[in-house]
């Protein structure tokens, strides 16, 4: 039944040889897993093995009828061929296997005529022999119980297929019920074929059926099919006893599958056809013979003058370029439809397959770094005119659409591209008009061509060149605020939208290079240059590493280079995270720090290192290569440095708050709830005003505490005279603030985030030249981004780049027959998807060891089509690591005990025992960095059985995570949203070939129904992303706000010397409540100027007029009448923080906090009876907890 034609997994001869290799294993990992859980391969199974135990897919299973006195009188008397499918189903799995498609007929035709070829098989019972009995029994009681007891017959399992073509059927098209007849002919063809497969078997001496009479039980009861104990003597006795005991006249049934199908009218004239195979076999039938049908399959081919007429996918969006895509041909019922021909098919293993995306030449120049840092004019101006010439075919495109419905469409595309062009050129007169800036993108093209030398890649690609000059305005205005062009581009927010591993990062790290060079070329000597944030766990230690190693090549290039003074602060980067994953601060304990005294004590003791071997953020060493860093305090300096133990170097990096407050480095790396700590920390306010002093031992600071610096009094001892100013810096506010995995900030977090954004910007705004940070945002998902960013940010939202006006082809990228992903669906048979993920990844596992020692059947396949069989160990080699991503931290618990056995198993087959690692967001980030390095590290010299192989994983690991030898992954279920599932399955295939299992959840409506329309949601997958929910008027959010940006405002007006502040700023309610009541008339009129500014949009018309009036109008009100007041009481709290009615969020997850509610007295039934069916509906599975 499978159609050659139809194989998603048919090589193209165009793709490049090594992707073919890579496919064919791909399809042979998928073949074994297709044997595995449709049991394809035909082998006869030993006991204990059982179908409805190990057949996961495509079954319809036999059914319990309730007895006729329990049943409702209609169906009583019902013609049980009549009964309605839907009163079949249970909780696990509809047993049902239907195709609905639309058809079109000859006017005039009463029915429609069909073909129907059935495939399925049938599990039935030989007798197992004597051996296979002693070995079942010795293995369950030990050699010395194999005798001891009486025993069940046992049975070998053996797998008939049948297979029954050309079932004609006639569908009347007319009103009214199907008359019961109308498939009689075709269902008696398909009754014989059942039979004869069943009588088959059972003409068969050795086939397994009931016993007379077995020994006695306790009770007295005969029971049937147990031999007495002394038929366990020796095998003459077994086959005696058998025969002796045998019921040859045991009549077997046979399993009664039932074809259906009828017809429904449409508009137009078409009709709605479906047919389905069911199961009507009744459990009681037969205690001894498994009736269900395991491994259902068939097809429908249209009859003359009757033609399938594909349909609209309903969930298909209005674009113009997935027109083809936004059709289906049918859907389906526990199975999803395929094409077949003219007609279509059922598939229970679906299959969809990504092609490659790859950079577009567009005949521009190959934009090497090399050549770039040299001269970049010839690559630019190939480009300019390279979109001129785009322009002009899109321009063309619009032409002849004119005509057509998408006319609008096409047209907004082409005025964006149009926009982008403008933007690329305007990017380019900057680079004339300032010759730093011009030196600064050269220094940066020099730093990646360094970091990349020896590797296979050598340039930018065409997205990411153009992204970074089309961005150079942004820089240029710092130094030429009078060009009204270049201010306009700090009122957009620009977000780069990207597929997942094309390279957003290093888009956005080159233009952040850039920005470091242009700020020292400019004279700004020290401070910030770019922010780069990340929503909550989802900081990539990835990440950190890539941009550490970019950091370490630009301040190597700075020094060769002479830019700058031997005094200004040398590159450096700043991990801003706290929490678990860094100290805030070193005098306290927090997550694996264990405050200063125990730290510094074991310092002194010698063993601070190797106490922290798996705290370090940074494993291999960005200078020699070596795994070597070690963690080291400096007692003196009161410092947390990663240090390497081999080349003795510091690595320029910051990892506890207070060091990053106190170093002010250029690239600060954070989380988002990090915003809050502009209430908490008066230290912030150094990222808009630049420090006031700077300690020579500890570094900057602007508030003393107890006369001193901000290393506190029991390190650090003021100087004669106090504390040197600090030297000014050069428009201190970062140049650039860069927001990844922008589609995370969502709801509660986004409406949190858009608040503390309009701080950040009102603060930027009384700060050095005045002018905000450049906001960009990085996705690999969104979906009608503008409300959102404009929410967050209040600026004009654009995004980047502009798509062609074909599918699959931009300026940018065009679409490569290579293969990149395959995706398999599985809709389990009674078995939990956590159970089937375990066998999945346990499988691929196996296979990939099994083909590791034993490679004859790769190479078979790989001879079969003409490819290379050489050097095999390096194909397997990049699909050792397989991920099982789960939604619950108790499926990742069940697969860890499973991947236990399985690593056990292995061991005992002399395959190596496998290690594997679970990562869920209770792992610190150090131990998460331990595994990725290791993966990372590892090679084929090291052995098998010491090498990370397995993976269990939540979402900390579906963003930022690149692996190259992470190629097979296995979730566990779907992740709630479309944006999730791309960011996870986009962790494997990034480099070669991946292969992505996804096990839908059963008892999930809306799991089923992905199942069922698994082709139409991969191929749309990108826009089956739903908008992100972002609301910064919900009042809540507001009133939970409010206190930390008034305090965040306070310290900012701590910076004010016409504010008249105290010397240690409002960080303490003491200095604070002196302040307040001494200079009230300057600081409610300037408090009561600034609050509104940030609760509104930064550029005016943005968000709607009345939306933002209502907010700022109901903030100042409980500005006014509950907070300020509060502020007036005595002074009895140490913190000023602590003098507000509601304390300052101190991490956006605040709102995270359960909260108890109680019903009332009158509901509480109402609400038990609620929650027990809730639980009966969900059949036992444990779901994932908020």
């Amino acid at each position: 039944m499978n159609d050659a034609r139809n194989n998603p997994l048919a090589l193209h001869p165009d793709s490049a040889v090594d992707n073919q290799r890579e496919t064919v294993l791909i399809d042979h990992l998928t073949q074994v897993l297709a044997d595995r859980l449709a049991d394809r391969s035909g082998a006869p199974h030993k006991p204990p093995w059982t179908p409805r135990d190990h057949v996961v897919v495509g079954v319809l299973p036999a059914v319990a009828v309730p007895p006729r006195h329990l049943s409702a009188p209609d169906e009583a008397t019902a013609d049980p061929s009549r009964r309605p499918v839907e009163s079949l189903r249970g909780t696990q799995a509809p047993p049902v296997l239907a195709l609905d498609f639309r058809v079109r007929t000859i006017p005039g035709r009463r029915t429609a005529q069909l073909a129907v070829h059935c495939r399925f098989a049938l599990y039935l019972e030989d007798i197992a022999s004597y051996a296979e009995h002693m070995e079942y029994l010795r293995g369950d009681e030990g050699p010395s119980g194999a005798q001891a007891r009486p025993g069940e017959l046992l049975g070998v399992w053996r797998r008939h297929d049948v297979h029954v073509p050309d079932l004609v059927i006639e569908v009347p098209l007319g009103e009214g019920d199907l008359d019961p007849h109308a498939l009689s002919e075709a269902q008696q063809v398909l009754d014989r074929a059942v039979r004869r497969a069943v009588d088959a078997h059972f003409a068969r001496p050795e086939a397994r059926r009931p016993l007379t009479a077995g020994p006695q039980s306790r009770q007295g009861r005969r029971r049937r099919n147990v031999l007495p104990a002394e038929a366990m003597a020796d095998e003459e006795a077994f086959h005696h006893h058998v025969a002796a005991l045998l019921d040859r006249d045991a009549a077997p049934c046979a399993p009664q599958l039932v074809l259906s199908a009828h017809a429904q009218a449409l508009d137009g004239g078409d009709h709605l056809i479906r047919v389905s195979l069911h199961n009507q076999s009744d459990t009681a039938q037969s205690d001894w013979q498994d009736l269900s049908v395991y491994d259902c399959r068939f097809a429908v081919l249209p009859g003359d003058g009757i033609s399938i007429v594909p349909q609209r996918f309903h969930l298909a969006p209005c674009d113009y370029r997935l027109e083809e895509l936004a059709e289906v041909i049918g859907r389906g019922t526990g199975c999803a439809a395929v094409t077949h021909g003219v007609g279509l098919r059922t598939e229970t293993l679906p299959v969809h397959v990504q092609r490659t995306v790859v950079p577009r030449q567009a005949g521009v120049r190959h934009p090497r770094w090399r050549e770039l840092a040299d001269d970049p004019t010839p690559i630019l101006d190939s480009v300019e005119v390279a979109m001129a010439r785009y322009a002009r075919e899109f321009a063309a495109a619009c032409r002849t659409a004119q005509q057509l419905p998408h006319h609008k469409a096409i047209e907004a595309d082409r005025a964006q591209f149009d926009d982008e062009a403008r933007r690329f050129g305007l990017g380019r007169e900057c680079l004339d008009l300032d010759p730093d800036l011009k030196h600064a993108f050269q220094l940066a093209n020099e730093v990646f061509a360094r970091v990349n030398d020896g590797r296979t890649y050598d340039s930018w690609r065409l997205f990411q060149l153009v992204y970074i000059v089309s961005h150079l305005p942004a820089l240029a205005v710092r130094e030429h605020p009078q060009r009204a062009d270049l201010r306009a581009e700090l009122d957009h927010t620009d977000v780069l939208w990207f597929p997942a591993g094309g390279g957003k990062t290093e888009a956005y790290l080159g233009l952040i290079l850039t920005a470091m060079f242009y700020d020292r070329l400019r004279g700004k000597h020290a401070g910030v240059t770019a922010w780069l944030r990340f929503p909550l766990r989802m900081l990539s230690v990835q990440q950190l590493d890539r941009t550490l190693r970019m950091l370490i090549a630009a301040e190597e290039l700075r020094v060769e280079c002479r830019i700058g003074s031997p005094h200004d602060d040398p590159f450096a980067l700043g991990y801003l995270a706290g929490g678990t994953g860094s100290p805030n601060d070193l005098h306290w304990d927090g997550g694996w720090w264990r405050g200063w005294e125990p730290e510094a004590a074991a310092t002194r003791a010698g063993t601070f290192a190797e106490d922290h071997l798996r705290d370090r953020l940074v494993i291999t060493c960005p200078y020699c290569e070596r795994d070597s860093v070690r963690l080291r305090l400096d007692t003196d300096a009161v410092r947390l440095h990663h240090e390497c133990a081999a080349c003795q170097r510091i690595l320029p990096l910051h990892v506890s708050d207070v060091e990053v407050y106190r170093t002010l480095p250029a690239i600060v790396i954070s989380t988002v709830d990090k915003l809050t700590g502009h209430s908490w920390f008066p230290e912030f306010t150094a990222f808009q005003h630049g420090p006031k002093h700077r300690c020579a031992e500890h570094g900057y600071f602007s508030f003393p505490r107890f006369g001193v610096c901000s290393a506190g009094r029991d390190h650090c001892t003021a100087p004669k005279g106090g504390y040197p100013a600090a030297r000014p810096i050069k428009d201190p506010v970062p140049a650039l603030t860069v927001q990844d995995e922008m589609h995370l900030l969502k709801e509660e977090l986004g409406a949190f985030n858009a608040h503390y954004e309009g701080m950040i910007a009102e603060l930027q705004s009384g700060a050095g030249s005045g002018l905000p940070s450049k906001v960009l945002g990085a996705s690999a998902t969104i979906e009608q981004y503008q409300d959102q960013l404009r929410q967050l940010y209040g600026r004009r939202p654009r995004a980047f780049p502009a798509p062609g006006w074909k599918l699959g082809e931009s300026f940018y990228t065009t679409t490569r027959p290579d293969l990149r992903r395959v995706h398999i669906g599985v809709l389990p048979h009674k078995r939990r998807k956590a159970d089937v993920a375990a066998i999945v990844q346990g499988e691929l596992l196996t296979e990939i060891a099994r083909l590791q020692e034993e490679p004859k059947a790769l190479r078979e396949r790989l001879a079969l089509h003409g490819l290379p069989d050489s050097d095999l160990p390096r194909l397997l080699f990049p699909y050792e690591v397989s991920l099982a991503y789960v939604n619950s931290k108790q499926h990742g618990t069940q697969l860890d005990e499973e991947l236990g056995q399985l690593s056990d198993d292995l061991q005992h087959a002399g395959l190596d025992r496998v290690e594997h690692a679970v990562l869920t967001g209770e792992v610190p980030v150090p131990d998460l960095a331990a595994a990725i390095a290791r993966v990372q590290r590892e090679h084929l010299d090291t052995p098998r059985g010491e090498r990370l192989r397995a993976l269990v994983g939540t979402s900390v690991l579906s963003h930022g995570v690149d692996l190259e030898r992470l190629n097979l992954l296995v979730l566990a279920g779907m992740p709630p949203t479309a944006a999730d599932y791309i960011q996870v399955t986009a962790r494997a295939g990034r480099t070669h070939a991946g292969l992505v299992v996804t096990v839908y959840d059963p008892v999930s409506r809306r799991e089923r129904s992905m199942f069922s329309n698994f082709l139409s949601y991969h191929r749309l997958l990108d826009r089956m992303v739903t908008p992100v929910p972002v609301n910064k008027y919900a009042y809540f959010a507001a009133r939970r706000t409010l206190p930390g940006i008034v305090l965040a405002l306070l310290h900012d007006a701590a910076r004010d010397p016409a504010l008249k502040p105290p010397p240690e700023g409002a960080d303490y309610s003491k200095d604070f409540k002196r302040w307040w009541s001494a200079q009230r008339p300057l600081l409610d009129p300037w408090l009561e100027r600034r609050i509104p500014a940030c609760y509104r949009e930064r550029v005016e018309g943005v968000n709607g007029r009345g939306l933002e009036n209502d907010l700022v109008e109901r903030i100042m009100e409980t500005w006014r009448q509950e907070e300020r007041p509060n502020l007036n009481k005595g002074a009895e709290e140490r913190r000023t923080a602590y003098l507000f009615l509601q304390q300052p969020l101190t991490s956006f997850r605040d709102i995270d906090k359960s909260t108890s509610f109680q019903s009332l007295t009158s509901s509480q039934d109402a609400f038990k009876a609620l929650a027990t069916n809730t639980a009966d509906s969900k059949g036992g599975e444990d779901e994932p907890q908020p």
